[in-house]
């Protein structure tokens, strides 16, 4: 069929054979008849992929519907003419592997003139020899397993979409893990819209080079806030061990654990500084990735000059916001991904930055040109993703009486520990003060155990041991009381998440005393038995009392009401309890309850979170950009327990909430102007045709 303009995707390849020697000799490759009209309707660019991955031009001659400037070295490869962009029309002239050589001898076996298999004499005296072993049929399947990779050529089919579980990779992921492998040859810069997946596109690209045995070595670099979701999404989804940078097993290693281990997870904050830095750069990756990359947009910084330093045959740079201040950050983060192929610094700035508005670069279409070769970003307007509203209601609950005088005195308790320093931990302290908001029974486990600890001091034991008795003969609970009518009110699936299994347990008691059919779900339930439970829920409706930890990975989109019975500190852990309903699938407006008591820090938290950022209406993803916009290493429960300890009361910690509202106010601010130049920028030119 001859190949039509319009009906064109970045990614179609075109075979030229047949083209004469001496045509090649001089440079000349001729084209089929049939791709003379798609040349002559459009300006069209042509580029040559070098060996090294530098691109030459190439030109057009309407006249003769022939390339020209073609080096004459390629005049034994197989020619392949791809095309990488439709507005402008572009096409790369690629050599692959070389046609073979007729002048070489056959091999010694194959197929004889009667149809029969023959094989080589050697072949039959190997298995003659009395040494020779069976294989072992692992063996024999690993080394079937290798003879059909070693048949499928270029990235044309996906071989690691049979190995990804737990979730089904859309069109359009599809066509971006095609297009960084085979047009950008696993360098790339991926900047899709917020909430599309740009983690599993990353992932899908570093599996297919794991299976395909091109990459062994591999580090991930992320914002510290984010470890843990991508050591999950890793684990669970691609089947990809990970060791993160902070674990006991790499930490008792010290420098030389940069080496040892094959797949490392890191926070960048911590990789830019010494003695970490020197044993990272000194490492050969296979494959390096880092996450939310506009933090290393700055070739001043320590961030962006460790990246520069870092030896990786493969880079995935991944950001929603490749632009946020000014258009020479763009040149900062491409030439992490692809060095010179924007040029110099200098050379960069005479073409494209217009002294007069850092934001508006002259030469935009020339600039969509070179970007073509490295930038990938899909949009939501083009992938057809639609996003189903979050409908938030918080329910204030007064405690009881008792209840109340627990928390206070508890709570008092709690942050004098904290400033003085002595007897307990800061993290068995902050442990205790959230589960206190969670609910009593929590509460009460932590203070018999640390009562009984020998290595706190006495006083402090009796002290722990005076709060244990008034939390045990506390019977009521207001907000398990909230809960039973809520559940009543509602008369329809539920997800009700806490972070204790204390918690848990008394929210599961208390529906069985009120005859409501519930199910529990936590991390001590053996992998038959979480599907078991998952499976009921879905067939049999109900609540569903899950923990955090247990919860991890799971998609839940055949229910739409979630119940935060309890809230964690860090709005990210919020932002993933909604996420196991309110994602790509879920087609059902999704219900958000948050019961919070009145007159708690979680009250003060929320109230942060919702009147300052409007946390409840943002689409997925973007609480994540909004933090990481703070331009603060800790993370936000650290930065929240950080105010409450440093104030010496509750007006002075309002006031503190009151500073860091500001600051969120003025993150989102900073988002949404980013997300906003990013559009004017790039538009929807740098998106997969799925």
């Amino acid at each position: 069929m001859t190949p039509n303009a319009s009906r064109l995707t970045p990614g179609d390849r075109f075979d030229i054979s047949n083209v004469p020697p001496d045509e090649l000799a001089a440079g000349v490759v001729g084209l089929d008849p049939g791709l003379q009209a798609v040349f002559t309707a459009s300006q069209v660019n042509v580029e040559f992929r070098e060996a090294d991955g530098r691109l030459t031009r190439l030109f057009h001659d309407p006249a003769r519907n022939v390339i020209t400037g073609v080096r004459p070295e390629v005049a034994h490869g197989r020619l392949t003419l791809e095309c990488v962009s439709l507005d402008p029309l572009g096409f790369i002239l690629v050599s692959a592997s070389p046609r073979p050589d007729p002048s070489q001898p056959p091999h010694d076996y194959g197929v004889d003139q009667t149809g029969r298999f023959t094989f080589s004499e050697r072949d039959a005296e190997l298995l003659g020899e009395e040494s020779a072993e069976a294989a072992r049929l692992r063996d024999h399947e690993l080394s079937l397993m290798g003879s059909r990779l070693g048949m499928v050529a270029g990235f044309d089919e996906l071989l690691s979409l049979q190995l990804i579980r737990d979730v089904e990779p859309l069109e359009f992921q599809r066509q971006t893990a095609h297009t960084v492998l085979r047009r950008f040859r696993g360098r790339a810069l991926m900047a899709d819209e917020v909430g599309l997946g740009k983690t599993i596109e990353a992932c899908m690209v570093l599996l297919e080079l794991i299976v395909r045995g091109l990459v062994r070595r591999v580090l991930v670099l992320t914002p510290p806030s984010l470890i843990e979701q991508w050591r999950g999404e890793l684990q669970r989804k691609f089947a990809l061990e990970f060791v993160p940078f902070d674990a006991p097993e790499f930490l008792d290693q010290g420098a030389d654990a940069w080496s040892r281990h094959d797949r490392i997870l890191a926070s960048f904050h911590t990789a830019k500084r010494e003695p970490h830095r020197s044993s990272i750069v000194k490492c050969e990756w296979d494959m390096v990735i880092i996450d939310e990359v506009h933090h290393f947009r700055n070739r001043t910084t320590l961030l962006w000059k460790l990246a520069a330093s870092l030896k990786t045959k493969y880079m995935l740079a991944l950001t929603a916001t490749p632009v946020q201040n000014n258009i020479e950050e763009l040149y900062s983060l491409v030439t992490l991904v692809q060095p010179g192929l924007l040029h110099t610094a200098r050379g960069f700035q005479r073409a494209y930055a217009d002294r007069s508005d850092k934001l508006a670069p002259k030469n935009i279409d020339e600039l969509h040109r070179q970007l073509f070769h490295v930038m990938i970003r899909n949009r939501r307007a083009t992938t057809g993703m639609v996003f189903t509203h979050r409908i938030a209601r918080t329910v204030t609950v007064d405690l009881t009486a008792p209840e109340r005088e627990l928390y206070d005195r508890l709570s008092r308790f709690v942050h004098s520990m904290l400033r003085s320093g002595a007897g307990l931990s800061r993290m068995s302290l902050m442990t205790l003060q959230k589960e206190l908001g969670s609910s009593t029974h929590a509460a009460l486990a932590t203070l018999r155990k640390l009562a009984e600890e020998p290595r706190v001091p006495m006083s402090i034991r009796n002290s722990l041991r005076e709060l244990a008795a008034m939390a045990q003969v506390v019977s009521a609970s207001a907000k398990l009381d909230c809960l039973v009518g809520l559940v009543k009110e509602r008369n329809d699936r539920m997800l009700v998440f806490t972070q204790y299994r204390e918690s848990q347990a008394a929210i599961a008691r208390r529906l069985h005393d009120e005859g409501i059919a519930s199910l529990v779900f936590h991390g001590g339930l053996a992998r038959l038995e979480k599907e078991g439970v998952i499976r009921d829920f879905q067939d049999r409706g109900g609540i569903l009392v899950a923990t955090d930890a247990g919860s991890e990975g799971r998609n839940l989109q055949f229910c739409n009401a979630v119940c935060n019975f309890d809230l964690p500190w860090n709005p990210m852990r919020i932002e993933q309890r909604i996420g196991r309903l309110s994602r790509i699938g879920q087609h059902r407006d999704v219900y958000v309850f948050n019961l919070v008591a009145a007159g708690t820090l979680e009250s003060a938290i929320l109230h942060l979170l919702e009147a300052k950022i409007a946390m409840f209406e943002l689409v997925v993803g973007e609480i994540d950009m909004i933090l990481g916009t703070l331009e603060d290493e800790r993370q936000f429960d650290e930065i929240i327990a950080d105010l409450w300890v440093t104030s010496e009361g509750n007006e002075e910690f309002r006031a503190g909430l009151d500073r860091l509202g500001e600051r969120l106010l003025r993150a989102k601010q900073a988002y949404t102007e980013q997300r906003e130049l990013d559009d004017r920028l790039f538009g929807d030119a740098f998106g997969v045709r799925s």
